[in-house]
């Protein structure tokens, strides 16, 4: 597989502690494995394309904000794992439109931020354009990110 810079930026949004983009609220040692792996390959990819945030400190807080500002997006019904029973009891009341709207508005956010860390790590990283599996395996990272059907539901 070859991973871009919007690839790198993506890694970089995930891996902050925040962001819950790719855990699961219902299988906890998951989340905790997912984490980590979303750290090793941030990481990974960092190196493997030259960025050293450490050389431009005005980039790196714009950076830093952007992710933080990234992990907070979060809608009426982010923390719900199962709302069948309120979901019935709110339809036809407008608020369920509502919420899809905030969750439309909250995608675009999301996209508009990856844009602006895509930007900011190009104005940083070196001409490397592109990274393979292979680069990172070289690196010593696990490309391979846990499964979900490796572990247990938490109740």
């Amino acid at each position: 597989m070859d991973y871009t810079r919007r690839d790198l930026a993506q890694a970089v949004l995930d891996a902050h502690p925040d962001s819950r983009r790719g855990l699961n609220m219902f299988y906890g040692a998951f989340s905790d494995d997912m984490k980590e792996h979303q750290v090793q390959l941030r990481d990974g990819l960092l190196k493997a394309f030259g960025v050293d945030l450490e050389t431009d400190r005005a980039m790196q807080m714009m950076l830093n904000a952007t992710v933080a500002s990234n992990a907070a997006i979060r809608g009426p019904m982010s923390n719900f794992g199962e709302a069948g029973l309120l979901i019935n009891r709110l339809e036809g009341s407008g608020a369920l439109d509502r919420v899809s709207e905030i969750h439309e508005l909250n995608e675009k956010s999301a996209e508009a931020h990856l844009d602006i860390v895509e930007v900011c790590l190009g104005i940083v990283d070196s001409s490397v354009q592109t990274v393979t599996t292979d680069d990172l395996v070289a690196l010593g990272v696990n490309v391979t990110p846990p499964s979900f059907l490796d572990y247990e539901m938490d109740y």
